[in-house]
């Protein structure tokens, strides 16, 4: 019975010997990947609460159109075992096209139409956490991001002869934006984690809205439009939250 005892508290022992040596995370020199998991999460839980609005659309990426939107990778170096560098992106890119025939020869173009959008943001930005190597770890940063968007269409109506009337319409913008940020992290091995995270951006924003229309022909000239308006907006409102996938190495 005493041998029984003493091999229960040996392997107990060693048991709080072996958990008290784990390190959760990377140290210093390690790196990391971060993934948004806020598309997964929504996915997976609308299959299990019976929605049937499933989709997939967040994994296009960023709409450009606020610091938070879309699915971000981030990659991030431990200088120190508590404070890393971060490097993230996120993009979309859709292109959409439209055609319409002639009703007695198909292979005749009448008109066509081309519409897309294209975006993407950078971030760079430093990250300081409590606890390095702890299951459970408090973490505050702050990160500098640039957006670009452009959504545009371009349509077509062939009147024939090498005369075309054709409608632009863009509007490209441009964003600046400082963003700071707290959450946790939580480790379900040592080299994996959920993270959670509230963020508060200030940012600056460029927009040129511009339409273009300009047929061609006989008094065309007289027909001939472009309009053209600039938006500078400074924003201050923009609150956010997301979940976070985490790879350690």
């Amino acid at each position: 019975m005493k041998k029984i005892m003493m091999t229960l508290v040996v392997a107990a022992m060693a048991m709080t010997v072996s958990a008290q040596d784990k390190w959760y995370g990377s140290k210093e020199g390690g790196f990391a990947l971060t993934f948004n998991a806020n598309p997964v999460l929504n996915y997976v839980g609308n299959m299990f609460n019976g929605n049937t609005n499933n989709s997939l659309d967040d994994f296009e990426g960023v709409d450009g159109k606020g610091l938070f939107n879309g699915t971000t990778i981030t990659g991030k170096y431990f200088l120190q075992d508590n404070l890393a560098l971060d490097l993230g992106f996120g993009f979309n890119n859709n292109y959409n096209v439209t055609n319409l025939y002639d009703g007695e020869d198909i292979e005749k173009v009448t008109s066509y139409g081309r519409q897309a959008t294209t975006a993407f943001h950078l971030k760079a930005g430093v990250e300081y956490r409590m606890f390095p190597g702890q299951r459970l770890q408090p973490l505050f940063g702050a990160d500098v991001i640039f957006q670009h968007t452009n959504d545009w269409t371009y349509s077509t109506i062939t009147e024939g002869e090498g005369k075309d009337n054709y409608t632009y319409y863009g509007a490209p913008t441009n964003g600046l934006g400082l963003v700071l940020n707290a959450g946790v992290e939580y480790f379900i091995i040592p080299q994996i984690s959920f993270g959670a995270n509230l963020n508060f951006g200030v940012a600056k924003r460029w927009t040129w809205n511009s339409k273009d229309n300009k047929p061609e022909g006989e008094g065309a000239a007289k027909n001939y439009s472009r309009i053209s308006h600039k938006d500078i907006k400074l924003l201050t409102n923009n609150l956010g939250a997301n979940v976070s996938l985490n790879f350690y190495f």
